[in-house]
């Protein structure tokens, strides 16, 4: 959720109401005998309008479910449940005459402190995130295709590879290749039968002899980088040594550089495609990462905010009781 010109009108909105809620407390707190108190009519006004908000902004859950609501947008939404969340928890504070209190008082307070600085947390980060990533990340993919993706790259790997050593003896599922065009479809079932022959025919004569000629030693030593270090860094849950030996764009670079000094001139086209695919994978790894922090912050903040709705409403039963 970028904060940009559209929020304005919200700023405006809610800075007003604050400075009118702001005036309004300091009024009463002045000419109220015994000060500010949780009990009295203006604070349990501004107990009410703050429960309100917080009604509000819990129903965004149920907004998103439904897309296509006609009740405004989900942009709208979000813009709403931002700035009333913040003005939401100095409605509460003028409740509480900014008083912590005690007891299910304070649990209150304290989950409703949390939940803010949150929801403050995941507005920075759905703020700064998307920029840093477009930073880091030269292709950005589709987060649930990621897994996918990977297994496509292990498999162009094995595919490179294969040409100055043949069979490798790694037996790996074939997958449909999901490119920007899609996965290429076979509307007669002979059609695909037969481009299925021939992507076989290609496997069987690259894994049967090298197509590119490499003394022994290089192939011997090939094979081993690949194994050992190459490979492991190809899986969705790659080691922490590879991830350590590919861990930046220049530490990639600086491994197929060594490479390209140790093996002959005929595997270059190799070590560059190799490198190529290395150096998407660590992009797809930072794009997992930054992905898991920008939604990470929710698993904190939703249920947080459902279980504090709940726990208000126990407070209030509590409190007109007794």
């Amino acid at each position: 959720m970028i904060i940009d010109r559209k929020h304005r009108q919200w700023v405006f909105a809610m800075t007003a109401v604050a400075m009118a809620a702001c005036a309004a407390y300091l009024a009463y707190s002045r000419l109220s005998p015994n000060g500010a108190s949780a009990g009295s009519w203006p604070g349990l006004t501004f107990a009410f309008a703050g429960t309100a908000a917080i009604v509000f902004e819990c129903l965004l859950s149920l907004r998103k479910k439904y897309p296509a609501s006609p009740i405004g947008t989900a942009a709208a939404w979000l813009r709403a449940h931002i700035w009333l969340g913040l003005l939401s928890f100095l409605l509460i504070l003028f409740h509480s005459g900014f008083e912590w209190g005690a007891g299910l008082a304070a649990l209150l307070m304290w989950v409703f402190l949390i939940i803010t600085l949150s929801g403050i947390f995941g507005v920075v980060l759905q703020n700064w995130l998307p920029r840093r990533m477009k930073e880091l990340v030269t292709r950005e993919a589709l987060y649930d295709q990621i897994p996918h993706l990977v297994g496509e790259l292990r498999l162009e790997s094995i595919e490179r590879v294969e040409f100055l050593t043949a069979d490798l003896g790694l037996d790996e599922e074939e997958l449909e290749y999901v490119r920007a065009g899609g996965v290429k479809r076979h509307h007669e079932l002979a059609q695909k039968k037969s481009a299925a022959e021939k992507v076989n025919a290609e496997i069987a004569r690259r894994k049967a002899s090298p197509q590119i000629e490499i003394d022994e030693h290089s192939r011997i030593s090939l094979e081993a980088h690949y194994r050992e270090e190459i490979r492991p860094f190809l899986f969705e849950k790659p080691s922490e040594f590879s991830r350590t030996l590919f861990a930046t764009e220049e530490q990639v670079k600086a491994y197929f550089k060594h490479l390209r000094t140790i093996l002959p001139v005929a595997a270059v086209q190799v070590l560059n495609d190799l490198e190529a695919i290395c150096e998407e994978r660590r992009q797809l790894a930072v794009q997992t990462a930054l992905h898991r922090w920008l939604h990470g912050w929710l698993y904190v903040h939703v249920p947080l905010s459902m279980g504090f709705l709940l726990l208000t409403a126990v407070h209030a039963v509590i409190s007109l009781r007794y």
